[in-house]
């Protein structure tokens, strides 16, 4: 019989690190978690387009996003599914080789646009404190002097001008929460750009990092949604990208009858979800030609990782419920 090992402690690693910085944006209590990376998987006409609207209409409600994009070449096809989305046309992308690119570029374009709000912001309170009487007035520096005759809080007389209080863009202030749709474009070019798609997905929640945390958030960040026909392709080449699967917070599976996809699909799951739950979920929820299971792999209570059409909770005994806690 061997000898009990020795238990020596050490005073190291006993730091415990910040974990209030999440980067999620704030959803309601049966809402998915956000940012997130969702993959919709279904052959043609089965509710993916029409599943994803009602996911996206929920968020509208909720006001969970700010800007929406969407890269799909039959956008305006389908226009009667994302007309409530009110995009505007230049954030629709043709699925090409840098259209995913060009998503970012926008992201972090929303992260200059909140920094350079905050200190517009910062040089406006300043200016209020500087300002709130003649002994401070007179105690202002030639440097802030300049700084606020340029923000044009004091005109060429030296007078103080009455000015407003700086508007955020949006309706709620914070910084921007994004979502962007993908939609058909297995196979295109959109998705042979390796770089920028490995990005998207593993950075989705980390993209376009902020100088000073606001709240929670260090970053912008983005919601991403993957309407795909296949999950994998042969040899995985004309279906969702590896990375991308990997790195998915969530899926929606319509009816699938092929036996090596569900096998792939297991092998990819198995870490995570038990499989025999799954295989039950799955064959619970999907019954009908347009039903569908939603897995949250990230669920706020183990009692909502599966959903059968969004709206109905599928729970198992062995699941222990948190969110009454």
């Amino acid at each position: 019989m061997e000898p009990k090992p020795q238990i020596i402690k050490i005073k190291d690693f006993k730091q415990v690190p910040d974990t209030s910085i999440t980067n999620e944006y704030p959803t309601k209590e049966n809402g998915l978690r956000a940012p997130m990376l969702l993959l919709a998987i279904g052959s043609r006409n089965t509710g993916k387009s029409f599943t994803t609207a009602k996911i996206l209409y929920e968020a509208v409600k909720d006001n969970l996003y700010d800007r929406y994009f969407m890269i799909s070449p039959t956008y305006h096809s389908n226009k009667q599914y994302w007309e409530f989305l009110d995009m505007d046309e230049d954030d629709v992308f043709y699925p090409s080789g840098d259209s995913i690119d060009k998503v970012i570029q926008e992201i972090e374009k929303e992260r200059d646009s909140w920094e350079d709000f905050m200190l517009e912001k910062k040089v406006y309170n300043l200016f209020l404190e500087q300002t709130k009487n003649r002994e401070e007035i007179e105690k202002i520096p030639q440097f802030d002097l300049d700084v606020y005759v340029d923000a044009g809080f004091i005109n060429d007389k030296g007078e103080i001008v009455d000015v407003a209080e700086p508007q955020w863009k949006y309706p709620i202030e914070r910084p921007a929460q994004c979502c962007l749709v993908c939609d058909d474009i297995i196979g295109s070019p959109a998705l042979r750009n390796s770089a920028g798609i490995t990005k998207l997905a593993i950075m989705n929640r980390h993209l376009a990092p902020l100088r000073e945390p606001f709240k929670n958030r260090a970053s912008i960040g983005c919601s991403c949604i993957f309407l795909s026909q296949t999950y994998t392709g042969a040899s995985g080449s004309q279906g969702i990208p590896k990375s991308v699967r990997l790195n998915a917070t969530h899926f929606i599976f319509f009816r699938n009858k092929s036996k090596d996809v569900m096998k792939q699909i297991l092998t990819e799951l198995g870490g995570v979800v038990d499989e025999e739950e799954f295989i039950t979920a799955y064959e619970t929820a999907v019954q009908e030609k347009h039903d569908n299971l939603l897995v949250d792999l990230h669920p706020k209570c183990e009692t909502k990782r599966y959903r059968k059409n969004l709206n109905e909770f599928i729970v198992f005994p062995s699941q222990d419920c948190s969110c009454k806690k």
